[in-house]
């Protein structure tokens, strides 16, 4: 139960008084400890979604907080401060139920996934399946569900790894099928638990997290239908927005994970040794780009307004967020010598735990391929102003005129080599491969741009160096 007085509810507190009282709610409900090698306690995921750990993420009109981005990420971090699998189902829960389910759900939808999120044990979203869960997901996905009259539909799903798999309801990802055809657009349905079979999934980390094969063979209330849009330009859309706004507010996650592997590199290791010393300096380099990232969401991100033009924004911050997050996560692991490696060590969890962030919602390096396809084309505010790409124009010229790097840029200088790289390519001239390392450049170049200190420029330099060499090895 949430031990606040009634004049003093989360709902109502100020942002200072609401974020120090998550903190006193974390410390008090895992004062006896927490295992991340088993799933999380039921009973403390209640108590904490009591206490208004996600509330941010609620609309107000819910009985959840104004909107606030910052909020939404501060949770998000402090989460990570009791390990990767906290973290990550108060991500799910947030990002992926809550926002979805109020945006497309109906009056008595709503209600009821909200009575099972704060009353029972959540849900999670079922989007990936057995055998597509890396391909194009309107294309290839074959989850379906029927009309059999007014009231009822039949539905025949197969989801995979996905967060709270064996909670109250899963949000399924489906598309209709009318005359033995299915429609191209993606719709949501609401379906709980009694509906659902499971087939239990043994992962290499995350074991804090349930994940599953859940499989719908079943006729059900057609009220289970969210509607996402009736134009299936409109509604694709709509179902790629929730996956951009998740990806930009990973880095709520991926920063409290980073700071948790700064409190255990204090912990525990020593700070006499120079090698030590400078990997210590490296994993503080990476966190000094995490903080980087998680500003720039804090303070571009809107949690009420749609994020479809912000979709290489949101790329960038998964993919670095990840990246540099597992990397100091797995140097934290090295330093700690065999202690890093005993099942169950915080060391050890993280580095486990953290590695799939690098693969789901898309596998890094895919992403950044994409990147590279977002940066090259015009955007959808350049199309409305008449803005045609000249598609001789260098990578150099793109980054000096494009609006996306002006918005959040400071004053910079490029080194002349990284000019000149940058210079020897036009917007087309890339192949498959080599747009995944330019990719991670046009990445590191957006941090860069904002960074504040000469330590994390000159560290994210040299990492454009480093990719530099790679693409032209691979060219």
């Amino acid at each position: 139960m949430i031990h606040t007085e009634p004049s003093a509810q989360p709902s109502t507190m100020d942002t200072a008084a609401f974020l120090k009282h998550i903190e006193s709610a974390f410390r008090r409900i895992f004062s006896d400890g927490i295992d991340l090698m088993r799933y999380l306690p039921e009973d403390k995921w209640l108590a904490l979604k009591q206490a208004g750990l996600l509330l941010p993420f609620l609309d107000k009109k819910h009985g959840g907080r104004k909107g606030s981005q910052f909020e939404i990420q501060e949770v998000l971090r402090i989460a990570g401060h009791y390990g990767v699998p906290v973290t990550l189902r108060t991500g799910i829960e947030g990002a992926l139920v809550l926002q979805p389910l109020q945006e497309f759900g109906d009056e008595a939808q709503v209600a009821q996934g909200l009575d099972m999120v704060f009353k029972g044990e959540g849900g999670g979203l079922g989007v990936t399946e057995p055998e597509t869960s890396g391909a194009a997901i309107a294309r290839e996905m074959q989850s379906y569900y029927e009309y059999t009259d007014e009231q009822t539909i039949y539905v025949n799903a197969a989801k995979y790894w996905q967060g709270n798999s064996q909670s109250d309801f899963l949000l399924v990802a489906a598309k209709e099928r009318k005359n033995g055809k299915l429609a191209k657009v993606i719709n949501l349905l609401l379906v709980p638990k009694q509906y659902i079979r499971y087939e239990a999934l043994t992962s290499e980390g995350l074991r804090a997290v349930r994940y599953a094969v859940n499989r719908i063979d079943a006729e059900m209330p057609a009220a289970a239908v969210m509607k996402l849009s009736q134009s299936d330009a409109a509604g694709l859309r709509a179902f790629q927005n929730i996956f951009i706004r998740s990806r930009l507010q990973l880095v709520g996650m991926t920063h409290g994970i980073m700071e948790y592997i700064l409190e255990n590199l204090d912990r525990y290791v020593r700070n006499d040794i120079k090698f030590v010393d400078y990997e210590r300096r490296e994993i503080q380099r990476r966190h000094q780009v995490s903080e980087i990232l998680y500003r720039y969401v804090c303070h571009s991100v809107s949690p009420v307004a749609p994020v479809a033009h912000q979709l290489m924004e949101a790329n960038i911050v998964k993919t670095l967020a990840t990246e540099y997050t597992y990397a100091a996560a797995q140097m934290l692991q090295k330093l700690l010598g065999a202690k890093g490696f005993e099942r169950g060590h915080t060391a050890s969890n993280i580095a486990i735990d953290i590695r799939p962030f690098t693969i789901f919602e898309g596998p890094n390096d895919m992403l950044y391929a994409e990147i590279y396809d977002q940066f090259v084309r015009a955007t959808a505010e350049e199309k409305e102003a008449g803005i045609k790409l000249d598609k001789n124009q260098t990578l150099l010229d793109r980054l000096q005129t494009d609006a996306r790097f002006a918005a959040v840029a400071r004053d910079y200088t490029l080194p002349e080599d990284i000019r000149s790289f940058l210079q020897e390519h036009t917007l087309t001239d890339a192949c498959a491969l080599q747009k995944v390392f330019i990719g991670k450049i046009i990445a590191r170049l957006f941090v860069f741009v904002q960074a504040e200190h000469e330590d994390t420029a000159a560290f994210l330099l040299n990492d454009i160096r480093k990719d530099i060499l790679d693409c032209r090895y691979c060219g």
